[in-house]
């Protein structure tokens, strides 16, 4: 069977079947936010700016962010893993030194 052989109907529902699914996907907040999503990632583009020794101090300082305000926030588990996403990186700088 060919894309050819598809009724019309079969066509629509798949249509509908995709969309579904596709709304039932839910952002990846800590790795990959849609906010900071272009041509350029944002993190790359911080990178590149602040240069080797200010990209560790912005790994820190979120880390610190991210760990002290955890507790008072309704997402509190998203932003742990937003401090852990931190800290991995700044482990991976490190190591690539």
């Amino acid at each position: 069977m060919s894309i050819d052989d598809i009724r019309k109907e079969e066509w629509d529902q798949a249509g509908k079947n995709s969309k579904n699914k596709i709304a039932d996907i839910k952002p990846d907040m800590v790795n990959r936010p849609e906010h900071y999503q272009g041509i350029v990632e944002c993190i790359d583009l911080i990178r590149d700016r602040v240069g080797s020794k200010g990209y560790a101090a912005y790994l820190e300082s979120n880390i610190w962010k991210y760990l002290y305000r955890h507790k008072d926030k309704e997402e509190n588990i998203q932003d742990l893993k937003k401090c852990q996403w931190y800290l991995n990186e700044l482990v991976k700088y490190y190591e690539e030194l």
